[in-house]
């Protein structure tokens, strides 16, 4: 685990805010041997992360160690996860071809028994990559409109210096997300969105008061189309519906709200809103089962999450360099008509095969031009 450990501190070093010393230098060791700990034992409980500190101390102190960063009033997102996000998202967009701009989903997961978190990622590779979060105490449908705007307000703030200004940003979001406060922050910012609805919203066409529900498509068309209704009683206006009825995947209708002008945009977007749904289930069930952390307070949690995210993130790096036949021979068998292992599984395979036979490896948050063949479209 030294090696590990060693090349995730170097990275970590670079790329913080100026020089870290005394106090900020332990916490990015402490951090560096958290991530090591996580991805070695793929368990978020304390004495499993603990034991990637590289300190000659017994188990205890370790755990105790990583209890310390978790509660830590210096440990926060903008020191210890926004600066490698940032190295790691200028990379990615250099390199991937945008034919859709760029996508994000808003959605919420339980985390620990006593917290939900409230997530935005970015959709690559039809995965979730972390963006930002917010944390609190409850579950996982107790988040207000009001939580929904603020973490998208933190999404935009971290993004659109990132971005250039003619690359279209799309958010997706279920049938929780749908509020008007939301929609009026994409149109205020230029984004696009793709929402559920509930099948008794209330829309008005022409002055026209009909419910989600009273709209079915024709079979063969699978979706019906209702451009410029008002959304819901507050007759909030210019917001295109859609029903979509494909029965081959869905039982049930689905009702959207977009300001998307063509119904095919509008469900072919909201078709990758799953991608969050994949990177919960990288960050809990496949590695890291964050769900299963013991933690009770909400500010514990969200700080657990900038460990997973980052180890999430570095071993999304491993993959994009190293995503290659002779490598994907080492942990699984290889098939020309499909993948076996997803890009996330692959990496966190892989990690352990290059430290148990002591391959050397290299993952850092920048990329070069060289690399630039290993990168794939949005689509």
């Amino acid at each position: 685990m030294k090696k590990l450990f060693s090349r995730i501190q170097k990275r970590l070093v670079n790329l913080s805010i100026g020089t870290p010393q005394g106090h900020a230098l332990k916490r990015i060791n402490t951090l560096s041997g958290l991530i090591s700990g996580m991805i070695r034992k793929g368990s978020s409980h304390l004495p499993d992360i603990g034991s990637g500190i590289q300190k000659n101390t017994d188990a205890n102190s370790k755990t105790v160690a990583a209890k310390r960063f978790v509660e830590n009033k210096w440990v926060d997102f903008d020191t210890h996860y926004l600066p490698y996000l940032t190295a790691f998202l200028k990379g990615i967009l250099a390199f991937t071809q945008l034919h859709h701009g760029i996508i994000l989903v808003i959605d919420g997961s339980q985390t620990g028994k006593d917290n939900a978190t409230l997530m935005i990622s970015l959709v690559w590779q039809n995965r979730g990559i972390p963006i930002c979060w917010y944390t609190k105490k409850g579950a996982k449908g107790h988040f207000k409109a009001e939580d929904h705007e603020k973490v998208l307000e933190h999404a935009m703030q971290l993004l659109i210096p990132l971005i250039p200004s003619n690359i279209p940003i799309t958010l997706l979001g279920d049938g929780e997300f749908d509020g008007i406060g939301l929609q009026q922050m994409c149109l205020d910012k230029g984004w696009n969105y793709v929402l559920r609805t509930a099948c008794s919203t209330i829309l008005f066409e022409n002055g026209q008061r009909f419910k989600a529900k009273d709209i079915s498509p024709d079979v063969q068309q699978k979706c019906a189309f209702i451009p410029t209704v008002e959304f819901t009683k507050s007759r909030y206006k210019y917001v295109n519906f859609v029903c979509w009825h494909d029965i081959k995947k869905h039982e049930d209708p689905i009702f959207l709200v977009s300001n998307l002008q063509h119904p095919g945009d509008i469900i072919e977007f909201y078709d990758q809103r799953y991608s969050i749904e994949c990177l919960f289930k990288d960050l809990k069930s496949t590695s890291f089962n964050l769900h299963k952390t013991r933690l009770k307070k909400a500010e514990e949690v969200s700080n657990l999450i900038i460990v997973a995210a980052l180890a999430f993130i570095l071993l999304t790096i491993l993959a994009i360099k190293y995503d290659q036949p002779k490598w994907r021979k080492k942990v699984q068998r290889v098939r020309k008509d499909r993948k076996v292992l997803s890009f996330f599984t692959f990496a966190y395979k892989l990690i352990d095969y290059f430290l148990d036979y002591e391959v050397s490896f290299n993952f850092s948050f920048q990329f070069s031009k060289n690399e630039q063949d290993y990168y794939y479209p949005f689509d």
